[in-house]
């Protein structure tokens, strides 16, 4: 018979900080990935829509977007797929977004170059 792994007085290893289990900044932004404009039919980071975001030590995610338009009719969509894809990142216990015009999308300028091109921009 093999002996057990540990005989219980801490010789395993402790749990991870939760900050350590917490998704990053980064990790947000790449989630964001799978949000598509379905006008455009490419992603909110590469479009330039997402502008920032931040995660707090409580695990709240903040993502600042914009739309295309502030009279997008798809507006509410596209904010229910960012909670969508956001939502279960290890960590996060929220996802709130913050909405502004300011300053105004321009995907010549904000868009990366692989959505310029998919835009024909160039």
């Amino acid at each position: 018979m093999s002996q057990p792994a540990t005989d219980g007085e801490g010789e395993r290893p402790e749990p991870a900080p939760a900050a350590q289990l917490r998704a990053s900044e980064d990790d947000v932004r790449e989630a964001l990935r799978e949000v598509i404009d379905p006008e455009l039919g490419l992603d909110v980071v590469s479009l330039g829509l997402v502008y920032g975001v931040s995660v707090d030590e409580e695990g709240v995610a903040v993502v600042v977007m914009t739309l295309t338009t502030p009279y997008c009719p798809l507006g509410p969509m596209l904010e229910s797929q960012v909670h969508t894809a956001t939502q279960f990142l290890p960590g996060i216990t929220d996802v709130h977004i913050d909405l502004v015009w300011e300053p105004p999308w321009d995907p010549h300028t904000m868009a990366s170059d692989e959505a310029k091109l998919e835009l024909g921009l160039y």
